[in-house]
């Protein structure tokens, strides 16, 4: 049974005080960390124990799928790989060294996909089988009996006889 949640690979890994730095926003209990800008109170990722994956929460995400994305980007541009001057500053200033990269793409629930290539986080919301077949027209009955009669006696003609080998 493979025990690892839906996660995104981090490079180079974290370190262990930045680890617990980024846990701290996914606090269950005890201390939570609390930052400007945050996209709600607790993050749907976790960091791994070793820094190499950040892993995503399935109960949290499923809760509360908008915020998937909205807390990948925080993370990244404001911890991970800080995207301004102001955010490298407050990371520096957290013992955080940035210049990590993401990658990787994870599900939530079925409906939304989060793929992230070089840091940039792209929502796709994944069509519901049941309804998009329906809805496009797509489906078709075909009846094969047909089909195979047609094939028998619809044969393409070949241009010359075929000579038999000697």
């Amino acid at each position: 049974m493979n025990d690892v949640p839906p996660h995104l690979t981090i490079h180079p890994p974290l370190e262990r005080h930045e680890v617990a730095f980024l846990a701290g926003f996914a606090a269950d209990g005890g201390l939570r960390r609390l930052w400007p800008g945050q996209p709600s109170p607790r993050s749907p990722w976790r960091p791994s124990p070793g820094g190499r994956r950040l892993d995503l929460d399935p109960v949290r995400a499923v809760a509360a799928p908008h915020d998937v994305a909205p807390w990948l980007r925080f993370l990244s541009r404001t911890f991970l790989a800080p995207s301004s001057a102001a955010a490298l500053e407050a990371a520096l200033d957290a013992g955080l060294r940035g210049g990590h990269r993401l990658a990787g793409r994870v599900e939530v629930d079925g409906h939304l996909r989060v793929v992230v290539e070089r840091n940039r986080v792209t929502e796709h919301l994944l069509p519901d089988p049941e309804v998009s077949l329906a809805a496009s027209g797509a489906a078709a009955v075909v009846d094969l009996d047909a089909c195979r009669i047609r094939s028998r006696t619809c044969r393409p003609r070949r241009s010359a006889p075929r000579s038999r080998p000697s």
